[in-house]
This record gives structure tokens, C-alpha cells and sequence, in this order.
């Protein structure tokens, strides 16, 4: 039987089918390394060269008057790596005695000038500087100042803290240091060490394990610079291939550069630390160029791990750490044994003055700042641009800010275990203005900036419940809005509103059905009552509140419902700060912002598209009557709790709460200072807590703090505003036999003061009216609540009822209108039915304290 046998290719056509093959695989091994030499060195190139933009605080002025407690001080300095010395010898040296502080400021350049160096003593009066002098001819100064403070600076998508060197500028026994510990054959191999990577195999096999890695200078930057942390033999053959291409290209000298301006060396409050030249800053308070040797061990040491091995954290494994490497300086002869001594004797450095931990919430101020980059100077990417931005922050404020919330929110949650969640903690907001200058000096958008880097202060968008309130009573009292004569003295009725149809049959309500009768419009807005609110809203129109919310400064679209006279809007709490700011101004308009100024990378002034103007937007005396009403809510109101706990100066503010208690509100200001706060849970859960339950407390704590040195001062009043004392519960002027506590100051626009005297206090009084101005039945009573109140219905007319008979005079004289402070207030109904005939029975509404 024939066998089978297979015919084999001739010879000739195996050698071309190999040719081929290897043609190709050389091909596409000459593409590959062009298109990697490409990348590589184009990045490198890229980033070597490219510039970050950085970010400061503002020149910090030295002036007599200037509120700045000497500690405060003190601390700048260290931030700003001032030196302690026994005299004053070169620029950036202190000396702090008993009262004074004597220092030498620095050079530097300013969009507003120029700051020469210059020894000066500054002395104090309590928290408040008494004098500034210069030591050279005792003559006071008129313009010393301390440099800029860095935040932070932007190469990359992370905020980051560098200072760029040249190789020039770093110590030779840094350099020295680093390479004996990190590669010691750096000046030899060709961007890969292949000793080291047989030595490493070799080590680990033994250990049975990865216990040492073999990865050059030229490897880590190539880390650094283009790829990921990942641990996979891809990535690492990646690695060398590209590492070896640098170091082909570029020279010894110059790779070792920018590994040294691009080590990660820990963090300064929530922002990294990148290169040497940051590092020495930030541990030693001086430039890297003048570090010891110790100084140099310490950072080299700090390379494997930052943060374990930080002074700041660990000083035991620190300390170890920087013997290790002074132990391989001596071994490798690169220093002598009276160097190592004296490296090893040294101490570490010490901490900063006082550590600021509120600070680690800078990044949430950066996030405003690169918002306006954006909308005012057109620079969507401010990465690697070199620009200098000035700020309005004041890092007290941020700090104490930052510091309130943390503990105000641990406080409310040590108080109740429902508040207590693991998986989505309880979070809050907090924001502060300048008035005048419409300057945002603290913003604070988390409890935690390293937990959670959603900025609720810009970007979270609540309900802001009994917020709405002064909008609607700015409406009213300005007839072109309105179409009314409506004055803090006009009688409004409280009482339940009957379901209406042509609003789907919705009826709001007062907390636990709890209603005042006939109440003044100051009472209505003091205590925050919901149906009286309501009444007047509709009566000026919720088209005239909405343009009203639009012209003082909220940007976000306002659905056109009955709800929203109860706050049923999502709104940013970074609107609500800008409308209430305008309010605080008397209706003068001004965006807020937070950059002072820009420069470019060559120093030049970079101007804004649109640079803001103030603007009176709003009537002045329309808006002075709203502020004068609201300074009632923290008197008498539902904001009198920031009374009891100690804040004393003239403040006006409007207290929120939301539909289940699910946001809890407050802004308040004087005529300089206006903080916001918010709590509340990121998934909306119910927080169970009023404005003045969870927000109050937070706010007065802050503004104790933030106000404390300033004097007490009033609203400026505009022209046209008289004042007239008027019992706040009848809207009558008051009588010699009106209770001292009903009877307030009132503002009024000159000619719309009450005439008629208090008809609950007057035997001579003329007969009160029987229907308010919005034609509800008047029901008064000293008390400021009915029993009883029959609201009128849609199906029978309002009948005129003769008003009661005024009451006792000793029961006026004793008792003073109901404002229980341990009473849950009227609050917000946040619900939002859409606009329907629908005649169907009325939804079941909800209502919460305000």
C-alpha cells in the first residue's frame, strides 16, 4: 500500500516568507520608536518648559489701624517663610518681643507697585496694629506691606504647589544625596540600569517577593511625566523603552533638572507639593539654594514615601530616614565625617507656628477663581500659562470658616443618631462677603475637601424655602412692582388659604396649622408666616417676584408656580450670597468675585472683558424699609437664637427651611460682613432641622469670630425715610399705653407713615377697618394668634365684621405677643403643582418650620 508523503515548500520560498516577516517586523519597530521618541520627548519638552499659573492671596497691607491679632501675624510669617532671628540682619527676617514685632520685608512686585525691602516695627494696641516705623529713620510708614501668599499653582489637572529651579540653583550634596539613594549609577547607564535590574531580580526571587525595585531617575520621570501608576510588565517595558529614548536625547544634567522639579514631596494642606524647590520652602522656610546637608538628607529621604516619612507627621521615621541617607553620603565619600556629624546632630525642623487646619479647604475657594477666569478673562485653561492671580481671600476667614463647620456639624450630629450616617455624612456650606466691596473672602463647599470634592457652595442646587420671603415683600413694597401701598405697617390677614382652582387646587399652609389672624407685614416676615406671605406674593404678582429675584442678582431660571413664594427653586447657594448681597447694599448691585488682579507671564497687567461696576438696581428706600424689617428677625424673629448666643452687632437676615426639613438656611449680614450657611445631605434626605435648629448656631459662632475688633454700625439710611414708632401688632402708631415690647421704630417712605394711632391701645382710637388691603377680615389681638380663624371661602362672599373691642389694658401690659422660641416656626410648603383647572379635592400639603 503507497505511503503519503507531504510536499515541503522549497527553500527558495521559506527564505522570502522569513524576509518578509523580518522587513515587517523591523518596519514596524522603526515606526514605533519614532512615533514613542515622538511623544516623548514632544511631552517632555512641553512640560519642561511650560509655566504654572499661580494663585495668591492678596498683599497683606501694614498700616496703623489694621485689625490683625498679633498670633495671626505671626503665623503669616512662617507661612511666608520669615525667619526668627535675635536682630534683624537681611530680607526675610523677624525678631517678635513682648509687644512689638520687628521685620525685614521683602521685595516684590505688585500690580499696584512697587514694595521695596525694609527693616520696620510694628506695634500694637490689643488685636489692632498701633503704629508702623520704619528702623532706619524711625519715621512712620505709609506703605510696607508682606508679599503675596501662594495657595496653590496649576501645570496639571491637580492644584499643586512648585517653584521651578534650574540644576544651577539646587546644592550639589542635594544632587549628590539623591543619587546615591535613588540610582547610584545615574551619570553611567542609558536611562535603564541593567545591573540594577539583576541585582533587584535577584533580591526579590530570595525574598519571595518584591522587596526592591530597580526603576532609574530616567524611569520615575518617565512615570511622572506620561504614564500610570499601574504595577504590569507592559507598563514597565514601556517605561524602559521610553526612558531610554530621554536619554538619548536629552543630557544627563538636564533629566536630573526635571526629575528634581517634578518629585512629589507631600502636601501642604490639600494641595501637593512638587519639586525641590517648593519642598525647601515649605519644611525649612528657605530657598532650596540655601539648605544644609541634613536638610538635603531630610528630602531626599522623604522620596520613597512623602508622607510617612514628613517631619511634620512622623519625626521618628524621619529622623531614621535622613540618617539612612547621610549613612550613604559618607559611604559613597561625597561628604566628609565632621560633615556627617554635624548632619546627624542637627535637629529637625520644627512645625509651623500654628497649623491651620481649616486651610485644607483652599481648593474650594480655587474653584470660584477658576469660574471667573473663565466668565470675566475668557481663560477656560489656565494650565501652564505662567499667569499670576491675585485674590480677595482672607485666609483667617477661610480657616475659621472651614474650622466652624467641621464643628458645628459634628456638634448637631453628637446631638442625634439619625445624623450620624457613614455612608453619606451630613454636609454643609459656608460663605463670606465683603459688602462693600462685593469681595468673597472665605467659601468653603464641604466639610471635608480631601473626603469629598464637590463644591456645594457653587454647585449644589437646594431648595431655598423662606429665602424667597424678602424678595417677595421687596416686591410689595415698591407700587410699580406691585400695583399696591404696601408698608411694614399693613395689616395682612394669616389664615389658611382655601384650595384654589386655577392652581390645581393648592393650598399652603402654615407649620402644624398653626395661624396669627390679621398680622403687620413686619410680623408676617419677622416670624415668617407662610399664608400671609403667600396673600401678598399673589397680590403683587409671581411674575413681578421672579423679575425682582433676576434684578438683585439670582441667574438661575425661576419656574412661574404659587410655589415659589415658598421657596420650591433650585437655587446655588453662591446666587443666594450675590442677591443678599445687593440687599445688604440697599439694592446696589455688584457680581461678586474673587480676583483682584491677573498678569501674564512676562508681569503685565491682563485686564477683565467686563470689569464690575455697582449698579442701583433696585429703589434705595424700598430696599432700606426691607432691611430695616429683617434687622427684626434677628431681633425678635425667627433668627433671635444668634442673640442668645452672643452676636450683638446690627445684623439683618432671613432664616430657610425646606419642604420635610431636608435644607436648613441662613444669611445674615451687616453693613460690611454677610455669611451664608447651609447643611444638609447630598442625597436630600431629611436633616429634621430647621434654619434656626442647624444653621443659626453655625452662622453666629463664624461671625463672633469673623467681626470680632469691628465697631458697631448701622444701615446707611437714604433720603426720603422717615421713622415712626409704631405698635408691631396692629400697625398703629403707638400710645403711652402700648407694651414697650410691641412698640419698633419703624421706616417709612416719607408720606406713607401710619396716622391713625393703635387701636388696641387707644380708648380715643377711631374704628379700626374691617377688611386689610387685601380684602381679609381683620381679627387683632395682642396676642398676635386667633383660636380661631375663619378663613373666607371661594363660594361665599366676605362679609364686613365690626372689629373686636380693644382689650384690657392690663392684659396689654403683661403680655406680649406669642414667639415661642422653643415652638417649632411657620416655614415653607415647597410643593410645586403645575397650573390646572383640575377641580379634583386639594392635594395633602406638608408644611416645616421656616
Amino acid at each position: 500500500m503507497a505511503t503519503f508523503s507531504p510536499r515541503l515548500p522549497k527553500r527558495r520560498t521559506v527564505f522570502q516568507v522569513l524576509s518578509i516577516s523580518v522587513v515587517v517586523i523591523l518596519v514596524a519597530i522603526a515606526l514605533l520608536t519614532l512615533y514613542v521618541y515622538r511623544q516623548s520627548t514632544g511631552k517632555f519638552e512641553i512640560r519642561r518648559l511650560s509655566l504654572p499659573t499661580r494663585v495668591y492671596a492678596d498683599l497683606t497691607p501694614l498700616h496703623a489701624g489694621m485689625i490683625i491679632p498679633r498670633d495671626d501675624l505671626l503665623e503669616k510669617l512662617d507661612r511666608l517663610g520669615y525667619r526668627e532671628a535675635k536682630a534683624l540682619q537681611q530680607p526675610g527676617d523677624y525678631v517678635a518681643s513682648h509687644g512689638d514685632v520687628d521685620i525685614y520685608t521683602r521685595k516684590f512686585s505688585h500690580p499696584s507697585g512697587e514694595y521695596e525691602a525694609q527693616p520696620i516695627r510694628i506695634t500694637y494696641r490689643g488685636a489692632s496694629i498701633d503704629s508702623v516705623v520704619s528702623l532706619r529713620d524711625s519715621r512712620p510708614l505709609d506703605k510696607a506691606a508682606l508679599e503675596p501668599e501662594q495657595l496653590t499653582s496649576i501645570l496639571s489637572d491637580q492644584l499643586e504647589n512648585r517653584r521651578p529651579v534650574t540644576l544651577d540653583q539646587v546644592p550639589q550634596h542635594l544632587q549628590d544625596a539623591v543619587i546615591v539613594t535613588e540610582d547610584i549609577r545615574f551619570w553611567h547607564h542609558p536611562g535603564v540600569d541593567p545591573i540594577g535590574v539583576l541585582r533587584a531580580g535577584f533580591r526579590n526571587l530570595r525574598a519571595g517577593g518584591v522587596t526592591e525595585g530597580a526603576s532609574t531617575l530616567t524611569q520615575q520621570l518617565v512615570k511622572n511625566y506620561y504614564l500610570t501608576p499601574e504595577r504590569t510588565l507592559r507598563r514597565k517595558l514601556v517605561e524602559a523603552f521610553m526612558a531610554v529614548i530621554l536619554d538619548a536625547k536629552y543630557s544627563k544634567r538636564e533629566i536630573l533638572e526635571a526629575y528634581l522639579n517634578d518629585i512629589y514631596l507631600g502636601r501642604n494642606r490639600s494641595i501637593s507639593i512638587i519639586g525641590v524647590g517648593e519642598a525647601s520652602h515649605f519644611y525649612f522656610g528657605k530657598p532650596v539654594s540655601e539648605i544644609n546637608v541634613a536638610e538635603a538628607a531630610l528630602l531626599t529621604g522623604m522620596i520613597r514615601s512623602p508622607n510617612n516619612y514628613s517631619p511634620f507627621v512622623r519625626p521618628d521615621l524621619a529622623m531614621q530616614r535622613r540618617n539612612t541617607v547621610l549613612d550613604l553620603l559618607l559611604k559613597n565619600r561625597k561628604i566628609d565625617q565632621a560633615t556627617y556629624e554635624k548632619a546627624m546632630a542637627t535637629p529637625l525642623p520644627r512645625k509651623p507656628f500654628r497649623q491651620r487646619s481649616g486651610l485644607t479647604s483652599i481648593p474650594f475657594y480655587v474653584d470660584r477663581v477658576l469660574q471667573e477666569m473663565g466668565r470675566d478673562y475668557g481663560v477656560k485653561d489656565v494650565k501652564g500659562r505662567g499667569l499670576q492671580i491675585y485674590t480677595a481671600i482672607d485666609l483667617n476667614a477661610q480657616d475659621t470658616a472651614a474650622k466652624t463647620l467641621e464643628a458645628g456639624l459634628q456638634s448637631l450630629e453628637r446631638g442625634s443618631r439619625y445624623l450620624r450616617r457613614r455612608d453619606s455624612p451630613l454636609q454643609g456650606a459656608m460663605i463670606h462677603v465683603d459688602v462693600p466691596a462685593g469681595e468673597i473672602r472665605a467659601l468653603v463647599g464641604g466639610r471635608n475637601y480631601d473626603f469629598s470634592q464637590f463644591n456645594r457652595a457653587l454647585n449644589s442646587r437646594r431648595q431655598i424655602g423662606s429665602l424667597i420671603k424678602p424678595f417677595v415683600y421687596a416686591t410689595a413694597f415698591e407700587p410699580s412692582l406691585s400695583q399696591q401701598n404696601i408698608t411694614p405697617a399693613t395689616l395682612v390677614s394669616d389664615t389658611r388659604i382655601p384650595p384654589m382652582k386655577e392652581y390645581r387646587n393648592w393650598s399652603p399652609k402654615n407649620y402644624e396649622e398653626r395661624y396669627h389672624g390679621t398680622v403687620t407685614v413686619r410680623e408676617a416676615l419677622e416670624q415668617s408666616m407662610n399664608s400671609a406671605s403667600v396673600r401678598i406674593g399673589l397680590a403683587c404678582g409671581i411674575g413681578s417676584v421672579v423679575r425682582t429675584m433676576h434684578t438683585l442678582g439670582i441667574a438661575s431660571e425661576i419656574p412661574d408656580n404659587p410655589a415659589v413664594l415658598l421657596g420650591a427653586v433650585d437655587i446655588p447657594p453662591i446666587e443666594m450670597v450675590d442677591s443678599y448681597s445687593s440687599i445688604a447694599r440697599i439694592g446696589n448691585r455688584l457680581p461678586l468675585r474673587t480676583i483682584r488682579f491677573v498678569t501674564d507671564d512676562r508681569g503685565h497687567v491682563v485686564a477683565a472683558a467686563d470689569p464690575p461696576q455697582p449698579v442701583q438696581v433696585f429703589p434705595a428706600r424700598d430696599m432700606y424699609i426691607l432691611v430695616n424689617v429683617m434687622k427684626g428677625v434677628l431681633d425678635r424673629g425667627t433668627a433671635a437664637s444668634a442673640r442668645s448666643l452672643g452676636f450683638r452687632l446690627t445684623a439683618a437676615g432671613k432664616t430657610g427651611t425646606t419642604n420635610d426639613k431636608r435644607d436648613a438656611w441662613f444669611i445674615g449680614f451687616t453693613p460690611t460682613t454677610l455669611a451664608l450657611t447651609w447643611i444638609g445631605f447630598d442625597d436630600n434626605a431629611p436633616v429634621g432641622l430647621s434654619g434656626g435648629e442647624g444653621a443659626i448656631p453655625i452662622w453666629t459662632r463664624y461671625m463672633v469670630a469673623a467681626t470680632a475688633g469691628q465697631p458697631d454700625a448701622d444701615f446707611p439710611v437714604p433720603p426720603g425715610i422717615s421713622f415712626v414708632e409704631v405698635d408691631e401688632t396692629s400697625g398703629g402708631l403707638a400710645t403711652p399705653l402700648c407694651p414697650h415690647n410691641v412698640i419698633v421704630r419703624d421706616a417709612f417712605k416719607s408720606g406713607t407713615e401710619p396716622t391713625a394711632p393703635c387701636p388696641l391701645h387707644s380708648p380715643q382710637a377711631p374704628p379700626a377697618m374691617m377688611l386689610d388691603q387685601f380684602g381679609n377680615p381683620i381679627v387683632l389681638d395682642t396676642t398676635g394668634m386667633t383660636t380661631a380663624p375663619l378663613p373666607p371661602t371661594e363660594t361665599a362672599p366676605v362679609i364686613p365684621v365690626p372689629p373686636p373691642p380693644p382689650p384690657p389694658l392690663a392684659r396689654t401690659e403683661t403680655r406680649e405677643p406669642e414667639r415661642p422660641p422653643t415652638q417649632p416656626q411657620p416655614s415653607t410648603n415647597t410643593s410645586a403643582p403645575p397650573q390646572s383647572t383640575n377641580t379634583s379635592p386639594p392635594p395633602t400639603t406638608t408644611s416645616n418650620p421656616p
